[in-house]
């Protein structure tokens, strides 16, 4: 299996977060992405990303190339994808990513829900960078 994930928020290179280590040990950094058709919400201590029909927004985030099938569906624990009933938080679906290489399709987490009040956007489309 050789699947991409695109990650945007808790999960990034820089993060602290014990699942993001869990990632990074389990797939290979391809490099930094740009997801366009996106906009990032904090909405707590962590992101939300929303699709939108503007091509002028873009959400930047890290690409891996994870080694298994088992680590997505640690992913989606975590994203909560799979506990209680739905809907869930999170969808994990395909989408296009492009890279300093290339584009290529890549797993992400959208959120699910209506934004709550107070959510705030964050400009940069980069959320280590807001």
């Amino acid at each position: 299996m050789s699947d991409y994930l695109f990650s945007y928020g808790t999960l990034r290179m820089e993060q602290s977060h014990p699942m993001a280590g869990y990632l990074a040990k389990n797939s290979v950094l391809v490099g930094l992405g740009e997801l366009k058709n996106a906009e990032l919400f904090k909405i707590d201590w962590y992101p939300a990303l929303i699709k939108t029909n503007n091509s002028e927004d873009i959400v930047y985030g890290d690409v891996f190339n994870v080694n298994s099938d088992d680590v997505l569906l640690k992913i989606d624990e975590y994203e909560g994808i799979g506990i209680g009933n739905p809907p869930y938080e999170y969808r994990r679906e395909k989408v296009k990513i492009r890279t300093e290489l290339n584009e290529i399709e890549a797993w992400v987490y959208f959120y699910n829900f209506d934004l709550p009040n107070g959510a705030e956007k964050v400009l940069s489309g980069d959320f280590l960078n807001p």
